[in-house]
């Protein structure tokens, strides 16, 4: 997934209009007057937690810009902040052009009713357009979106141009996903791309050399791949945040936390970290406590080879670092190597080692239950 700015990039390297801009620690002198000034962040619904504002001149866009970019927003960390002139608006529309796993053709999406969530658009009043891939693109299909949407002259034949572009950006780009929502239809009559939407396919990277793509996710699996572990967010805080070494051993936690009807905030599978020493055991601790408030943390590890003292230092720096985590937020179960003097260290704090998975999943989940009950 791109930001907003490098998918308008993208864009504009199909020949689509967007409006001028650039980032704020690079404003050009001459960006000046009405502008917009927007949150670059790896999420959704920024306008709605206050991360798009107007301003009027380059001094208070400047200073909106420095105000956004000093902290995180909704949770997730501001990458950067991008202005750009404010469009004169005589209306908003949708256009996206997307790869359809079902279908296994793109399909290319339009709207009249654009600037609002598509999950919120009514159903008919969004037109859908697969395109076999071995056919490609026909005149016809770019019609059929044309005269749905109701436009003629001019317009119609900007918008069709605009559909082509779209199409032929998502295959020449190894796009999974190419959205503008609002397509701008400017006070003038032309058709800008007011926000962008990108997101490119990884497994082809290979085909485009030093390009950059960013996985989607939550602030949480992004946090947790920059700790070099995979983190996946389930549900709301208050629920399990399970932590475990190995897929096999991930999958059996949570399906056996979701079988007694446990709920499950999120997991971590500590891939590599194990290797990484305590104090990486600590950060992804502090990280899932951080990002998913769960109410208990439930530390599933079965060693072969490894010694489990690294993970109980690990528990035990976590919180040396954390008052927040105290005893009756923690469930562990260690098996393997070096499991008797690693239950000695946590004994030494008062924390108890539940050799058993099933009782340790009981445990984990018991200890939600007043948390969910409030």
């Amino acid at each position: 997934m791109l930001l907003e700015h490098e998918g308008k990039a993208i864009l504009a390297s199909c020949g689509i209009a967007i409006p001028k801009g650039g980032l704020y620690r690079s404003l050009p002198d001459t960006l000046d007057g009405e502008l917009i000034v927007k949150a670059q962040v790896f999420a959704g619904g920024r306008g709605k937690a206050g991360g798009i504002r107007a301003a009027t001149g380059r001094a208070q866009a400047l200073r909106m810009a420095e105000e956004i970019a000093a902290k995180p927003l909704a949770g997730a960390r501001v990458e950067d902040v991008y202005v750009e002139h404010r469009l004169a608006i005589a209306h908003e529309y949708y256009l996206a052009a997307i790869v359809d796993r079902d279908l296994g053709m793109p399909v290319l999406m339009a709207s009249a009713d654009g600037g609002m969530d598509i999950e919120a658009v009514p159903h008919d009043r969004l037109m859908r357009q697969s395109v076999d891939p071995l056919l490609g693109l026909e005149p016809f299909m770019v019609d059929r979106l044309v005269r749905g949407l109701g436009l003629a002259g001019d317009q119609a034949t900007a918008f069709a141009r605009l559909v082509e572009q779209v199409y032929r950006g998502l295959i020449a780009n190894d796009a999974e996903l190419i959205e503008i929502n609002p397509l701008v239809l400017t006070k003038d009559g032309a058709f800008v791309a007011a926000d962008a939407k990108v997101v490119l396919d990884e497994d082809a990277a290979f085909r485009h050399p030093g390009r950059r793509a960013q996985p989607e996710g939550t602030a949480f699996e992004h946090a947790a791949r920059a700790l070099a572990v995979i983190g996946v967010e389930i549900g709301p805080a208050g629920g399990v945040a399970a932590i475990m070494n190995g897929a096999g051993l991930t999958m059996a936690t949570l399906d056996e936390i979701i079988a007694l009807e446990g709920p499950v905030s999120g997991v971590v599978e500590l891939h590599g970290a194990t290797m990484q020493g305590g104090d990486r055991i600590a950060d992804v601790i502090a990280c899932v406590l951080e990002h998913l408030d769960p109410a208990v943390i439930m530390v599933n590890i079965h060693f072969q080879f490894r010694s489990l003292e690294t993970i109980a230092e690990g528990v035990l720096k976590a919180m040396d670092r954390l008052p927040l985590l105290t005893p009756d937020r923690l469930v562990l179960r260690l098996r393997g190597e070096k499991e008797a003097e690693a239950r000695a260290m946590l004994a030494d704090r008062g924390l108890t080692v539940i050799r058993d998975f099933g009782p340790a999943c009981v445990e984990a989940v018991r200890l939600t239950r007043p948390a969910t009950a409030a």
